[in-house]
């Protein structure tokens, strides 16, 4: 699979529940409701959808914060005329505020806001910064616990590796003190963060690539489709988990080796502990998403289960009547609410008009919540007081780590000198390179430890330095301690003359790029889309 817009059949479903009934108006019985009410993108283009993707993500295009109330009334939650565009309300856990992004003019920077429940008067609690110099965006906040926000930003400057466009990353906000903490070290995005309030986790979605490809030679990786070794490439966004501290990353959600069935957009934490997020036709969402929906992970680490929206079963049967060829209908913006249903954004009728709905978790009965007129309603977030309901049993979150006295890097590495200084380290621990525990490894096979250095300058926004080669072990073990953590980096497997391994699911070359943990150990098994599933060491 080529990076780029994945080519699936798709098909539409008009006002249809998953037993084909109307859908129909309700809502009455749900808890007061945030969203926000969008302008349509420039052009009236159905194919990008404000808030959604690289291209969307913070695409301004006049918009207002609203609630709907118990019982279906609506009212704005800001003073008219003071912001130009709203997106991302997340309600605090304590259920008197809400976070969001907001832009006070068609050309200006989204930076997080503040308001309270009541409306009125907001305030924004994010701004500009010496370390970060020119345009950046904050974007997807959400609530740790009721004093510190975890956001996406793209003031880590890089560029990612595909499409051009600014990487994002993750950040944590003390409300009380200001200060910023970066959690994560992501080489092409970090997004749409969503606190996990039972685990003490946070989920987000993860850009999931690698431009440089295994080569049919011996001189590294490359770029250059002449030199490259035919196999597979990955383009994809899933869901990734970290701690508050942002160590310990993980695969939050989905079965790797099904690209379309790990991918896992906008993420929402279900009230039974599964998982409901986005997936689309193109599972980069860059250039444009292409048909999206909602896939529910129950089990977690397993296929997800279309609920809602587009449907990419490229197997699907085609009878008469069939919708297969239609402008695929999307859903997005997945919220929990306490009694097991989903509230989400739905267009089912292909024409970019999105209006709020709810539906069961298994995607039945459809109601629609509030759909106004000329205007998209988009990230529908349920006024839920969290911390009533977990605090009875745990705290809602595990404590704010104190900033460690090294902390990661104020900018991007551009040189190998730069890598290999770092004081930050981890320990990389492989049960088998080839499988969890590997066969007998290849005679004299090495392993490569390349890093992404920064080069916002150039094409694809990096170039690749060697900073460590080392013998695979006995059945394909890699114990390696000592490597600079916060560091994009890939591994290849090559044989005594140089030349990339073939495993099982192809070239043993990984096919996006991980970030160790400082202090900590990276546990995996495989060089394969999978190898983000941690294992415990036997």
């Amino acid at each position: 699979m080529r990076p780029g817009p994945v080519t699936i059949a798709l098909a539409a479903l008009a006002f249809a529940t998953r037993a084909g009934g109307a859908v129909k108006r309700g809502g009455d019985a749900l808890p007061p409701v945030v969203f926000v009410s969008r302008n349509a993108p420039p052009g009236g283009d159905p194919a990008v959808i404000p808030g959604l993707g690289p291209r969307g993500r913070t695409l301004a295009t006049g918009g207002r914060l609203l609630v709907r109330e118990r019982g279906g009334a609506v009212r704005s939650l800001l003073q008219a005329g003071m912001l130009y565009d709203a997106s991302d309300p997340c309600v605090s856990p304590d259920g008197r505020r809400v976070a969001f992004a907001a832009t006070t003019a068609a050309d200006s920077a989204w930076r997080i806001w503040l308001v309270g429940l009541e409306g009125g008067r907001a305030r924004p609690v994010t701004g500009g910064t010496a370390e970060a110099p020119g345009r950046f965006d904050d974007f997807d906040p959400c609530w740790v616990n009721d004093s510190t926000l975890c956001f996406a930003s793209t003031r880590y400057p890089q560029v990612a590796e595909y499409g051009g466009v600014p990487a994002s990353n993750l950040f944590r906000l003390d409300l009380g003190s200001g200060s910023v903490v970066r959690l994560t070290s992501e080489r092409n995005g970090a997004e749409e963060p969503a606190m996990d309030f039972r685990r003490g986790r946070i989920v987000f979605s993860r850009w999931w690539h690698n431009r440089w490809r295994a080569a049919r030679d011996s001189a590294g990786p490359t770029t250059d489709p002449a030199r490259a070794a035919p196999g597979d490439t990955v383009n994809l966004w899933h869901a990734m988990e970290i701690t508050v501290a942002g160590g310990d990353e993980r695969l939050a959600c989905g079965s790797p080796p099904a690209r379309l069935g790990a991918m896992a957009y906008q993420p929402a934490l279900l009230a039974d502990g599964s998982i409901a997020a986005v997936y689309a036709a193109n599972l980069g969402l860059f250039p444009a998403p292409g048909g999206t929906g909602i896939q529910r992970f129950a089990p977690r680490l397993a296929a997800g289960r279309r609920l809602v929206g587009a449907i990419t079963d490229p197997h699907a049967r085609a009878g008469y009547g069939s919708p297969t060829g239609l402008a695929p209908s999307s859903a997005c913006s997945p919220a929990a609410l306490p009694d097991g249903r989903l509230l989400f954004a739905w267009d089912p009728g292909s024409r970019g008009d999105f209006g709020i709905y709810v539906m069961r978790a298994d995607g039945s009965a459809i109601e629609r919540v509030v759909n106004l007129p000329g205007t998209l309603e988009l990230d529908p977030a349920p006024v839920v007081i969290q911390a009533t309901r977990a605090r009875a049993a745990r705290p809602i979150a595990p404590p704010i780590p104190a900033p460690a006295a090294a902390g990661p890097p104020a900018l991007p590495f551009t040189t190998l000198d730069q890598v290999l200084a770092h004081p930050r380290r981890f320990r990389y621990l492989s049960l088998g390179v080839f499988g969890p525990p590997g066969p007998a490894a290849e005679p004299g096979a090495r392993i490569r430890f390349y890093a992404a250095l920064a080069r916002p300058e150039s094409p694809g926004g990096d170039t690749i330095a060697l900073v460590r080669e080392a013998a695979v072990g006995p059945r394909g073990r890699v114990d390696q301690a000592g490597l600079p953590a916060d560091v994009p980096m890939f591994e290849e497997v090559v044989d005594r003359s140089g030349h990339v391994l073939r495993a099982a699911h192809g070239d043993a070359h990984v096919a996006g790029l991980n970030i160790g943990p400082a202090g900590g150990v990276s546990r995996c098994a495989g060089c394969h889309v999978g190898h983000s599933t941690r294992l415990r060491e036997r």
